[in-house]
């Protein structure tokens, strides 16, 4: 595995999978006689495979868990150093029908190179078919390249916590009677990119002002409102303090950047339920009024 982060989890959480795997099961590892879930090559390692999700409870299954082959594993985590236009050569490579073995057997390295710089130049290439494969919405396709997503927040698929489900989120924004600045807040977060901000950028939004101070006094006290209908214990401080915000969101800070707060996909779900709901309400409303 390596002493390196992926997708937001430090390789300490990562580490955690495997043992777990084994004190569950009784076994060495998941996905026994199964084929690279990338290239479809049958002759895989019984130890090789691959998790984009180390947040617990663990999944051995995709999404969040793959059998792969060694060549195409390796591929994958260094699809962020890989030169420009390798990592598409590669996933070209295999929707050809080529194994991830095949990737270097089939072309040499000045031809790989040159290849790669023809598609980040933008050229658009086709290579011969290597043998039949049905196309489909490749996994694989869906990742990123992005470096920042090995250690930041907006790269879990799921919080490193468990957080409330989408029901209880969506009942718990009906109870607290939100007001204009509180969905104003929720819905400036909800709709930035990656679901990720800056108090300073959520403030700019729901109070038109550059004032992150209030804004974190008062996105805050709605955090803690939600806390206490959920009944969810938040994370806590070096002083025992809890960490209102951290029901909502994960948090990070960025080098260089001011901390920034990504918030849980499920918060995010039960936020677009809620305004859908109250969007279909309020005519009727009027009506009854």
């Amino acid at each position: 595995m390596g002493n390196a982060p992926y997708n937001g989890y430090s390789w300490q959480q990562r580490a955690r999978i495997m043992p777990a795997f084994r004190k569950l099961t009784g076994r060495t590892a998941p996905f026994e006689g199964e084929p690279c879930a990338m290239c479809g090559n049958p002759d895989r390692p019984l130890n090789e495979w691959h998790s984009e999700d180390y947040s617990e409870p663990f999944s051995y299954q995709p999404p969040a868990s793959y059998p792969l082959c060694k060549p195409c594993h390796g591929r994958l985590h260094k699809r962020f150093n890989a030169p420009p236009g390798e990592w598409e050569l590669f996933c070209l490579h295999l929707e050809a029908g080529g194994y991830g073995s095949e990737f270097t057997q089939l072309r040499g390295l000045s031809e790989r190179r040159v290849l790669s710089e023809q598609i980040a130049s933008g050229y658009k290439i086709e290579l011969p078919v290597v043998r039949a494969r049905s196309p489909g919405s490749y996994w694989w396709r869906a990742l990123t390249l992005d470096p920042e997503s090995l250690v930041a927040p907006w790269g879990r698929p799921r919080p490193l916590r468990p957080r409330p489900h989408v029901a209880a989120f969506r009942h718990a924004f009906e109870e607290a009677r939100l007001s204009d600045c509180d969905s104003a807040f929720l819905r400036a977060h909800a709709a930035a990119p990656r679901r990720t901000a800056t108090m300073r950028m959520l403030a700019r939004e729901a109070l038109g002002k550059d004032d992150p101070k209030t804004g974190n006094l008062l996105y805050g006290k709605l955090a803690g409102r939600l806390t206490t209908l959920l009944q969810w214990e938040p994370d806590l401080r070096e002083d025992g303090s809890p960490v209102w915000m951290s029901l909502l969101a994960e948090g990070w800070w960025p080098p260089g950047r001011e901390y920034e707060w990504t918030m849980v996909p499920t918060a995010a779900q039960a936020l677009r339920d809620y305004l859908s709901l109250e969007k279909a309400i309020s005519p009727l409303s009027q009506i009854s009024s």
